[in-house]
């Protein structure tokens, strides 16, 4: 019934399709950090591709710092709450004249209209994720089994343009940039995630941290403010251990990680983070696949991950992530071992 309902009322108010003389390409990620890292591969391909293009990026305050400084981005524009700002929203993309809309993810049920009354030629989306409302597209492209950086780059090909990378991106000022001493190397721990079927349990966190800091290196824990008590727990149980301040913004919070000199976290935004900034990291997994959402292309990146053991996953609904239990505190320590190694 909703569907229906924002269906007719898009087909009341859409105007004719505007015609353009040159090419206005607004790309549509509203979505968390991990999944606006993906889209950088994208934005590098389109500029790359249409080099005097006008390239606009629909955002969330999120992705919004992520975005921050990227050469390949004319202009970005934040999803607010409340969602009644959309109509503020909607009459400053309108004035753009948009010739093209990508959608490479979005959560909120309205995007896909607003980006439908916007007046483009093209709306290119993935069919079959936009919450029943496929009616609205004009470009849809099968789902197909691959990583999210890869199913961004096929979207962007729809307009024409051409693979240039897919290597995620993020770009620190020099001001912005931290310069520590580190009398050891620094090893960062983030034993948080916002799905709690993807957290390694704390005591595993603990051991490795134990282990490393046996071995000689500076421990530092890192997660958000909401996490801040799971930090303070871990920290309490490892000699010498620090916690990262976690009321950083997200853009200081880079500028710490690009510090480290190894990253060992959850299935979560700070994973992709690290990929982008090139940081050597360990990344673990169960029970979604990094084939799919893990990291891509990365040199300086090993995942470890587990098949799931519960049949069918019960992900968000999950108290008690079993398969995660699969990996164990010396597999990620013979892992950060081999690392260690180059520093």
């Amino acid at each position: 019934m909703k569907n229906r309902l924002i269906l007719w009322l898009v087909r009341k108010l859409q105007k004719p399709r505007l015609a353009t003389p040159n090419q206005r390409i607004l790309v549509v990620s509203t979505t968390a950090l991990g999944d606006t890292l993906w889209a950088t591969p994208a934005l590098e391909s389109l500029r790359k591709s249409f080099p005097d293009a006008s390239i606009a990026v629909l955002t969330s305050p999120i992705g919004e710092q992520v975005l921050r400084h990227n050469p390949w981005v004319n202009q970005t524009y934040v999803l607010r709450k409340p969602l009644w700002l959309l109509l503020s929203l909607w009459r400053a993309l309108r004035k753009e004249r948009f010739d093209t809309v990508l959608l490479l993810h979005a959560s909120q049920r309205l995007i896909l209209p607003l980006s439908a009354l916007l007046g483009a030629q093209k709306i290119i989306v993935t069919s079959g994720i936009n919450k029943g409302l496929d009616a609205l597209l004009t470009d849809p492209i099968p789902p197909t089994h691959q990583h999210e950086i890869v199913r961004r780059l096929e979207l962007i090909e729809r307009t024409g343009a051409k693979r240039h990378t897919e290597t995620l991106s993020f770009f620190l000022q020099p001001k912005e940039r931290l310069y520590l001493f580190k009398p050891k190397p620094l090893i960062a721990l983030h034993p948080g995630s916002k799905d709690t079927f993807k957290r390694w349990p704390a005591e595993h966190f603990i051991a490795v941290g134990q282990r490393l800091q046996a071995l000689g290196l500076q421990i530092l824990i890192t997660g958000t403010q909401e996490e801040l008590p799971l930090m303070q727990h871990i920290a309490a149980q490892i000699p010498g251990a620090q916690i990262a301040d976690a009321h950083l913004s997200l853009r200081a919070f880079a500028a710490l990680l690009e510090q480290t000199d190894l990253l060992i976290s959850n299935d979560t935004g700070p994973v992709h983070l690290a990929c982008a900034l090139q940081k050597p990291l360990i990344a673990l997994y169960a029970p979604l696949d990094p084939a799919l959402c893990g990291p891509h292309k990365a040199k300086h990146a090993i995942a470890i991950a587990k098949r799931t053991t519960c049949q069918p996953c019960l992900k968000r609904a999950c108290r008690r992530p079993f398969c995660l239990l699969q990996i164990g505190p010396e597999e990620v320590v013979d892992k950060a071992i081999q690392w260690i190694k180059y520093f």
